[in-house]
């Protein structure tokens, strides 16, 4: 992968500002994780994918007993997934849940993938993965996504995953940069589970 640069998912990742460090440039990214508590969350395993939280697993962690995280009681957010191929172990990109406001019940999902790596559906498939885990594990009715207009690839990747656009709004691609349009998308619990073709 040396040399070449993360391309942008719908919306910038990690409150720690790291994207993807393998020596190349970054992309400049916003964030928007403020919790001062993460907690890792479970491996989840696609076909052809694992996802993984930090090597240093942040404690608390994520217990597979049949309760949600806020049945767990676990403060803020998941720690993002690292995704890796399942054949080759190698890493190809980040996601994770960005935003979540508890009392709505509603979380922003954000991700990451290396170019090198686009237009093989890896996205689409690490993101029905985690949205899976918002409804199922974090007890979530509604996961959200922002992109720009313009981005084709992430807008494809949510459109895949069931997402609809609901609005276009204004936000900040970088903590002091200009607003911008964006387009978000949602799904709901409902349209998830409702078993649709996009599953």
């Amino acid at each position: 992968m040396g040399g070449q640069r993360p391309t942008e998912g719908p919306f910038p990742l990690d409150r720690r500002k790291e994207v993807w460090n393998n020596g190349a440039g970054m992309l400049p990214f916003y964030s928007i994780r403020e919790d001062p508590m993460p907690w890792t969350p479970p491996v989840l395993k696609t076909e052809r994918l694992s996802l993984a939280g930090p090597d240093d697993a942040v404690q608390p962690v994520f217990v597979s007993d049949g309760r949600d995280a806020a049945a767990q009681a676990l403060p803020g957010l998941p720690s993002n997934w690292k995704i890796y191929l399942k054949e080759s172990e190698e890493p190809i990109g980040t996601i994770g849940y960005i935003g979540w406001d508890r009392e709505t019940r509603l979380a922003e999902v954000g991700f990451i993938l290396m170019n090198i790596h686009t237009g093989r559906g890896y996205m689409t498939e690490a993101c029905r993965a985690v949205v899976d885990f918002g409804f199922e594990g974090m007890g979530l009715a509604i996961v959200e996504a922002k992109s720009l207009p313009n981005n084709i690839g992430s807008i494809r990747v949510l459109e895949k995953v069931g997402m609809k656009r609901e609005a276009r709004i204004q936000g900040r691609l970088s903590s002091k940069g200009p607003l911008v349009d964006l387009d978000l998308f949602r799904i709901k619990k409902e349209a998830w589970s409702s078993g649709r073709s996009f599953r």
